[in-house]
């Protein structure tokens, strides 16, 4: 993991305070004493102005707070931990048990930043590293932690490990010989179905092998030569059928199967541990309305990592609403010059004024701020590299003929998303109040849907965002 190297205290910092500004000042000042800082005022100052534009916790108990500072190297990274829980002013009085703090030179590459902030919000939020990180022990090494988990620790581990091999053995024999025999352009495997990574040691193919999780720190992929393409999804709960929608939309924007290919994919539910389904999927026969309604997929100046983001953020606010009311919005991404063009700024932007680091989607601690404001009539405009232009934006979009029907049960945003896209290439995202359906338009029609995952436990919804 990229971030482990910035790591300046290897142990868990313990937090006394429950009240989030003194327990900021104290991480704060424990990663100055490492760096000597004699004045670290202007670093706790501009952690406390950063939360008051927006709170950077992102649940499942994480917060990622960030400043500039006058340190050696790029970055410095300091972890601190309440076992009693700190008060954050977040949703449903969530409490922040991990603060993750990332310090960066004032010549840090901001796009580098974003990377560490997002591959930090992967790691801890693993169950198996909050598990380990929140155990009772004290003087926890975190690089302990990590080299354990990378390992699948020992013991009752290494037996459930056996026994998963075992598992999942004929499954993927079974997805082998089947790609092999019909020729197909890729194996997709959607990891989350398993815990560990034992089954990569049974993947002997030639056929291309693509990895879908939502957890991307499980996987080395520049030492794991088996892994040939690699695809972030939500960590939302979502049936088989939503996770291949997902998987072969965000494979083909990039350019990992191509529209005349079969794809063999292997799925299973995460509860059960273990894989149990095997699809074949002509993606130009099965999902033939991708091609339809755009030359492309994606828009060309839309980089793919965002894409999946937002599919993400559109993910969580259709599954947890804002604090737990329902409701909608409308995300609209790509060629925003010609956007701009058709846009009406209901209310005083929010986003106005802060630098483009700030208000990039592709950094974990924004999702809150997104949220609140998706609460706002009118739609996000984003350009296609992540930066959040405006939140409250009215679209008037012209009449364009020949305009397909959007489909029936869908109303006045859905109208607007599709209208927006009628008139330039950017790609639009709608997320239903009523039914929490988001459905991705592009060229005035409606290219995927996805439903509302459906969830049984009222804490499962917390767990997976």
């Amino acid at each position: 993991m990229a971030f482990e190297r910035y790591l300046a205290i290897p142990t868990l910092v313990e937090l006394a305070s429950d009240d989030k500004v003194e327990a900021l000042k104290e991480l704060a000042s424990a990663i100055c004493r490492e760096f000597d800082i004699k004045k670290p005022k202007s670093i706790i100052d501009e952690i406390l102005r950063r939360e008051e534009a927006a709170s950077t916790f992102i649940g499942a108990g994480l917060a990622l707070p960030q400043s500039r500072g006058p340190i050696k190297d790029e970055f410095a990274i300091a972890v601190g931990r309440s076992m009693r829980g700190i008060e954050y002013n977040a949703a449903r009085g969530a409490l922040a048990h991990l603060i993750v703090l990332l310090v960066s030179r004032d010549d840090a590459d901001n796009n580098r930043q974003i990377q560490l902030l997002a591959e930090m919000a992967d790691f801890f939020k693993s169950d198996a590293v909050r598990e380990a990180l929140l155990s009772p022990e004290e003087n926890i090494d975190i690089r302990a932690v990590m080299k354990t988990l990378k390992k699948g620790g020992g013991g009752a581990q290494e037996k459930n490990a056996r026994r998963q091999r075992k598992a999942v053995l004929p499954i993927l024999r079974t997805a082998m010989n089947l790609a092999r025999e019909i020729k197909a352009g890729a194996i997709m495997v959607f990891a989350d179905a398993v815990r560990e990574n034992e089954f990569l040691d049974q993947i002997k193919t030639k056929t291309r092998f693509i990895v879908v999780t939502s957890n991307r720190t499980r996987f080395d992929l520049k030492s794991d030569r088996r892994i040939k393409g690699f695809l972030q999804v939500p960590s939302i709960p979502a049936s088989r059928t939503g996770q291949i929608k997902i998987g072969i939309l965000l494979a083909l924007s990039r350019n990992l199967i191509k529209r005349e290919d079969r794809v063999v994919c292997i799925s299973g539910n995460p509860n059960n541990n273990v894989f149990d389904t095997v699809v074949v999927i002509n993606v130009e026969k099965e999902y033939d309305f991708f091609f339809t309604t755009a030359q492309s997929i994606v828009p060309a100046d839309v980089k793919p990592e965002v894409l999946e983001r937002l599919i993400a953020v559109a993910g969580e606010i259709a599954v947890e609403g804002r604090e737990g009311k329902p409701i909608g919005t409308i995300f609209v991404v790509g060629d925003t010059n010609s956007v701009n063009a058709h846009v009406r700024q209901l209310i005083i932007n929010p986003f106005r004024g802060y630098s483009e680091v700030e208000r990039n989607i592709l950094d974990p601690s924004l999702a809150e701020a997104i949220k609140e404001f998706a609460a706002i009539d009118g739609a996000f405009i984003l350009t296609g590299d992540g930066i959040v232009l405006s939140a409250g934006s009215y679209l008037l979009p012209p009449p364009v003929d020949n305009q397909p029907p959007i489909p029936s049960g869908l109303g006045a945003r859905h109208a607007a998303a599709a209208g927006i896209t009628a008139c330039t290439n950017a790609l639009a995202v709608a997320v239903s109040e009523s039914t929490g359906m988001v459905t991705l338009f592009k060229n005035g029609a409606a290219m995927m849907a996805l439903a509302r995952p459906m969830t049984h436990d009222k804490n499962q919804v917390q767990r997976f965002l």
